[in-house]
Parts: structure tokens; C-alpha cells; sequence
């Protein structure tokens, strides 16, 4: 496995080369479990958890062989996962969607991702993003950058919200929020070269740190849609925040990504009261 050397490299209390070829070989399992799953997928499989939000049993069978591969190797470890909830107390804690984009999964488009992170004291030092349809794994550790196939990927240089291809996710229909939400996506749209809603936060943060979307933003997420993606935008030269406060988009929910140049007027954007 590629271990990038780095004199930034941050020491923790765990192998994070060994942490990191747990999570790609997780992942991996994961992508094939969802890849052969999506041809046995029946309408009984799938149901509704809210509005919006659907859950098959192929994401509980791809947490459970995630869970146990990651447990397998670090039992110490606290887990999170979005079907199976919280277990354990550690510093250390794996944060996992075992399919970030179930909607999409299960009408075929192909546009979803396995998303693992590790946190250590709410830290997140190690994010995997693997996408099963187009074989692409991004990863990232804390002080050593963000990797596609083991080359470096950086954000994009575009310098102007004219120039900018913007990432976003639709709240549900149910979410408090989702008017003054959509007011805010308007104006983002009428200012950006163009707004895609393509339905997997973790893919479409993936795509920021490539430089294959230039920014994003999101008001109504989870940890573990989120927290993999974060850590591959910084450790690629990206910048995160939440939209509206100073706190860290994982204790709100809430994020926007960009590099350095963007990030500021997307912010203005956002946060404009007009």
C-alpha cells in the first residue's frame, strides 16, 4: 500500500498505515457487496426511513462486512455507522456510510459511494471515498495529502464564482430548513458557472479535492456523509467550513468546500440575507 512520506506527518496513538489498509480493504469488500447487491435488489428490499431517505439491506449487509473487517483489526475502536448507530468508547472511532447515495442505488443512477473515516479525540485523521461504479478509491490521512489511485490530487485553481462548478445536495422534502435552503441554492446558481445535484455528499467532496468540482455545500448531512470527504478536501489543499458559524461542520451538519479563492464569496453567498 502507497505510504506517502511527509516531514508534516502528525503522530497519533494508532498505525495509520495500518489503519488505512484496513479502510481500503474495507471498502473494497463493501464496493463489491453493493456492486453484486444492486442485481439482486428487489422492491422488498428497500424501504423508506423519512422522506427522501431510503435504506436497502445491501447497506446493512456492506456496514456489517465493514464493521467486521475494521473491528477484525482494531476491536479497541469506537464505531458509528449509519445503519448500525454508535458502539463503543475510544479516542479512536471509525465514521461510516456503507452507501452514501441509497436513492440513487436504487433507481439505477450510478452516482453512490462507501465512505469511512477514522476520528481520533473528534479529529478526523484518515478518510477513504470509494466509488464501486467507476473503480475509483480517494484517500487521504492527516499531514499527507489526498490520493487518487496513489497520484495526489489537488483542488481546482478557479478563482471566481463565474468560473465555478458548485456541488450541492437537496435537504428532504421534510427538513425544517428547505425553503430558505432553496432560496440560498438560487442564488448560488444565478452567480456559479453551474450547480450539479448528482444525490452522494461523499463523492461530490471527492470531487472537489480532484478539482472535478470546484466547490459544494450542504445544509442537512451527517457525520458520516461528511467526514471522510472533509478530511480528502484539506489534505488537498481545500478549504471547509461550516455555512453560517464558527464550529466545525461535524458537531452541525452543515459545510461548504472550496479552495482558497472560492471559498470566501461562496460563504457571502450563502450567508446573504436578500
Amino acid at each position: 500500500m502507497p505510504s506517502p512520506k511527509s516531514p508534516t506527518r502528525i503522530e497519533e496513538p494508532v498505525d495509520l498505515d495500518a489503519a488505512l489498509a484496513a479502510a481500503l480493504e474495507a471498502a473494497d469488500e463493501a464496493c463489491a457487496i453493493l456492486i453484486q447487491g444492486q442485481s439482486q435488489l428487489t422492491e422488498g428490499m428497500v424501504k423508506t426511513k423519512s422522506p427522501g431517505d431510503v435504506t436497502t439491506i445491501i447497506d446493512r449487509r456492506a456496514e456489517d462486512a465493514i464493521r467486521n473487517r475494521l473491528q477484525a483489526r482494531f476491536p479497541e475502536f469506537a464505531f458509528t455507522g449509519e445503519e448500525g448507530g454508535a458502539s463503543g468508547q475510544s479516542r479512536c472511532r471509525w465514521i461510516v456510510d456503507p452507501l452514501d447515495g441509497t436513492m440513487n442505488y436504487v433507481h439505477g443512477f450510478p452516482f453512490y459511494a462507501v465512505s469511512l473515516a477514522l476520528t481520533v479525540d473528534e479529529r478526523i485523521v484518515l478518510g477513504v471515498v470509494a466509488d464501486p461504479v467507476r473503480g475509483e478509491t480517494f484517500w487521504a490521512v492527516a499531514g499527507r495529502g489526498a490520493f487518487l489511485g496513489g497520484k495526489p490530487i489537488t483542488v481546482s485553481h478557479a478563482d471566481s464564482m463565474e468560473k465555478a462548478l458548485v456541488g450541492t445536495v437537496f435537504p428532504p422534502p421534510s427538513w425544517p430548513g428547505r425553503d430558505d435552503y432553496l432560496k440560498r441554492f438560487c442564488r448560488v446558481a444565478s452567480h456559479a458557472a453551474g450547480v450539479r445535484r448528482a444525490g452522494a455528499a461523499a463523492l461530490d467532496l471527492a470531487y472537489v479535492a480532484a478539482g472535478r468540482l470546484d466547490a459544494f455545500f450542504v445544509e442537512s448531512l451527517k457525520a458520516w456523509d461528511i467526514a471522510a470527504g472533509m478530511l480528502l478536501v484539506t489534505e488537498a489543499g481545500g478549504q471547509v467550513s461550516d455555512i453560517f458559524t464558527a464550529k466545525p461542520p461535524l458537531q452541525t451538519n452543515r459545510l461548504a468546500a472550496a479552495n482558497a479563492h472560492l471559498l470566501p464569496p461562496l460563504l457571502e453567498l450563502l450567508r446573504r440575507k436578500d
